[in-house]
């Protein structure tokens, strides 16, 4: 057998010694400045971080939760305005006028208290003299009825409500994009680890190859086939090492992390476990935040219509005005007040009116049919994600016996290899599909968990399928 080994090469031979040769430099060029790469120094801090930790940094500095937040506040405000339906409007003010017109200038002075029988002379009525009125004036604007303004008022408390509802998806779905990105990071890690793994293997081979060459053993072609699986997976490593940089950066971002560190995870990446009761669609369809947000919407809809039609009800509204008048600023020589209560109706607006209360019809409807939009997505969304959670299951299952498989396939080729009974190829291969095979299997884990991430954040909760 030995001597098969160490003939001399036929074409064929020669022709796959050329190609691994080719092959060898082609890997070394590409994996060159990425091993480079790999190799600088990092200067970035590194911050250790559990899930929770992630989570918990989440909450309060990622910029969605912030920003829904924000909205939240906003609206709260515009409903908190709408309490000038019911409230009165107090306004106070002081003028000054200097005037030498006859009729303000009469007027002026009754309002001082200061009119004397000498101000009723011709030439004091006809031309008077500069007459200072300083007047401080204290106004109340008190609503009785606006019914328009009332459905106004329900509809901002609708809306934030709503504003409320949507905060809580929102903070949902960063909790889930942070589990899928920290678990991603994980993979990443774990790939890296494999790769080094195969890479520790790969180069004991070709150190064993380069022996049993130099013994005439193995020929050229197998010595430089196993150079070739080192260089293909330092080239892969690289690939590796740079996905887990952009993991750990994108998983910075979305925690809002604004520092330059480099997160280290210090969980695991195992298999979720997935517990609660089993949520129906009509659970999910009532109590989810983002459904109870687009009801709260189409309830202010709602209220935003009946406001509009309203506008045609006549409103009523008390006003009252107390002023101290006098030819110094902010004096009080003369005084009076005046009170009254006003009707308004507005009975055409050039169909302006009629135009805003249909434009709001039609917003109501829009917001229904959002609703009735989103209920059906769910039960899509839920089927689906039973079924990809079920089947991931299985992947899982598969892989595991996979790698077992290949794990004692990489055993028998390496005896046989160490006993000369196998060729250089085959143990490469062997070595290449036990780390596929645990590629694989890492996968099929990251790819079950975020499975049960997405059914907690279509139902809100840690559920059993």
């Amino acid at each position: 057998m030995f001597s098969l080994l160490t003939a001399r090469p036929s074409p064929y031979q020669a022709r796959s010694l050329l190609v691994g040769a080719l092959a060898l430099l082609l890997a070394a060029a590409s994996s060159a400045p990425a091993l480079a790469q790999d190799l600088s120094p990092d200067t970035a801090r590194t911050l250790r971080l559990s899930v929770e930790n992630a989570l918990s940094e989440a909450r309060t500095k990622s910029f969605p939760v912030r920003s829904a937040d924000a909205q939240r506040r906003a609206a709260t405000a515009r409903k908190r305005q709408s309490l000038g339906v019911f409230l009165p409007q107090v306004t106070a003010r002081e003028q000054g006028l200097f005037t030498t017109d006859p009729v303000n200038a009469f007027g002026s002075k009754l309002r001082q208290e200061r009119f004397a029988e000498r101000d009723l002379r011709l030439s004091a009525l006809n031309t008077p003299d500069r007459v200072d009125l300083y007047g401080t004036q204290l106004e109340v604007q008190q609503p009785i009825l606006n019914l328009d303004g009332i459905f106004e008022r329900r509809a901002a408390a609708d809306a934030a409500r709503a504003a409320g509802f949507k905060a809580e998806r929102t903070e949902a779905t960063v909790e889930f994009r942070v589990k899928k990105g920290y678990y991603g990071l994980l993979l990443a890690e774990r790939q890296v680890g494999v790769i080094d793994s195969a890479l520790a293997a790969a180069r004991a081979n070709r150190d064993q190859a380069q022996a049993l060459f130099d013994e005439g053993i193995i020929n050229q072609a197998d010595r430089l086939a196993a150079e070739v699986r080192v260089s293909e997976l330092e080239s892969q490593r690289s690939e590796a090492v740079a996905r887990r940089d952009n993991a750990a950066d994108q998983l910075r971002f979305l925690i809002g992390l604004d520092e330059n560190v480099r997160i280290e995870p210090t969980d695991s990446l195992t298999r979720e476990s997935v517990t609660g009761g089993t949520v129906s669609l009509q659970t999910v369809n009532q109590r989810r935040s983002d459904m109870r947000a687009l009801r709260a919407r189409a309830d202010a809809a709602q209220e935003k219509t009946r406001a509009r039609w309203l506008a045609f009800v006549p409103t009523l509204n008390a006003r009252g005005t107390a002023g101290w008048y006098d030819d110094a600023p902010f004096g009080t020589g003369g005084q009076s007040w005046t009170a009254g209560v006003s009707l308004s109706w507005s009975l055409f607006e050039g169909f302006q009116q009629i135009g805003r209360a249909q434009e709001a019809e039609a917003q109501q409807r829009r917001a229904e049919i959002a609703l009735e939009q989103r209920a059906l997505e769910n039960e899509v969304e839920l089927q689906s994600a039973r079924r990809d959670l079920r089947a991931a299951r299985e992947r899982i299952a598969q892989a595991r016996t996979a790698v077992a498989q290949a794990e004692e396939s990489l055993r028998i080729r390496t005896n046989r290899y160490g006993e000369g009974m196998a060729r250089t190829t085959d143990l490469l291969q062997a070595e290449a599909t036990l780390a596929e095979r645990r590629l694989a299997y890492l996968r099929a884990l990251y790819q079950h968990n975020v499975t049960v991430y997405r059914l907690e954040l279509l139902t809100e909760q840690s559920r059993t399928p």
